[in-house]
């Protein structure tokens, strides 16, 4: 199969006008604060950050294997196309799964990906909103150029080339699949595609706030039947009330999300885990106020009022 990074590109770049047009349209962009340093400006940083570090990681990954395994080089080059490219797209995605649900649960890790929910308003310029070093720990840069240097780059491509815009289409406010969900000649098929790959629908829960939202779960980036394998996938249907951290919880100045720890504000860094602030434990007359109660995996439970 004949697929090249410049077509990967093409589809990745698509995806993102497609959906940003949309976004345009509807208002999404005209927000109050949105064109803000805070805001966008964090999100154009990550996503140069993104292109620097990918390419860096890229280049010394490949020096590095053809340096110690200068034999092992193209050792996948006889294999079928569609089994490896499966292979790599399940591997890929659960090795993803657990690095950024580790994240919500070690705080040395959350510190790194807490950028990627501090906006309070979801669209697609949140999809590669993360500290610098967070792209070090994704795994599917090391992984892609495990397949380049193993002989089977049109794999690698192509799965950028889905993971890529399925970025944008999971962060993208733009909510066509509950209209999908919801009509009765598709509703068949959603039930289907929504347990098993990524859906706005699904995304929105791990950044939501209140009712419908739950960061402690929906892992998944393109694969959501590892968070149905692991019992930490919801499927609400809903719109969240809200994005973001809760009220209370630290945010970072903008270089400090871009660049801790080289860049940081004076003072101890907040390494809470998932971003919530940590207190005794709510009362039995919070638990019975609250507008809802989110249970974290370390059982702690969070009343968002």
């Amino acid at each position: 199969m004949t697929f090249s990074n410049e077509t990967a590109m093409q589809i990745i770049g698509a995806s993102f006008v497609f959906f940003a047009l949309i976004e345009l349209i509807r208002g999404h962009y005209s927000k109050a604060g949105f064109w803000t340093m805070s805001e966008f400006g964090i999100s154009l940083g990550s996503f140069c950050n993104f292109l620097v570090v990918r390419a860096a990681l890229l280049a010394a990954t490949s020096w590095l294997l053809i340096s110690l395994l200068p034999n092992g080089s193209g050792f996948m080059s006889s294999l079928p196309f569609w089994p490896v490219f499966l292979a790599y797209v399940l591997f890929e995605e659960y090795a993803h799964y657990w690095v950024h649900r580790w994240a919500h649960e070690w705080s040395w890790l959350w510190r790194f990906h807490k950028p990627h929910h501090t906006p309070k308003e979801l669209n697609l310029t949140v999809a590669y909103r993360e500290n610098w070093a967070w792209f070090i720990f994704a795994p599917n840069a090391w992984l892609g150029a495990v397949m380049v240097w193993g002989g089977q780059p049109e794999a690698a491509m192509l799965g950028a080339a889905i993971k890529g815009s399925s970025e944008w289409m999971v962060h993208s406010a733009v909510r066509w699949d509950l209209v999908l969900q919801k009509n009765r000649f598709t509703r068949p098929i959603m039930w289907v595609l929504e347990r098993i790959i990524t859906l706005p629908d699904t995304h929105h829960v791990h950044h939501g706030i209140g009712r419908y939202g739950n960061a402690m779960g929906n892992y998944g980036s393109f694969l959501f039947m590892y968070d149905l394998m692991h019992g930490t996938g919801t499927i609400p249907h809903k719109v969240q009330d809200g994005f973001g951290l809760p009220d209370g919880v630290k945010v970072e100045p903008w270089y400090e999300q871009l660049w801790w720890p080289f860049l940081r504000k004076k003072g101890a860094a907040d390494l809470q885990l998932a971003g919530f602030t940590a207190s005794p434990g709510p009362t039995e007359t919070d638990l019975a106020e609250a507008l809802a109660v989110i249970t974290t995996a370390d059982g702690r439970q969070i009343v968002v009022s």
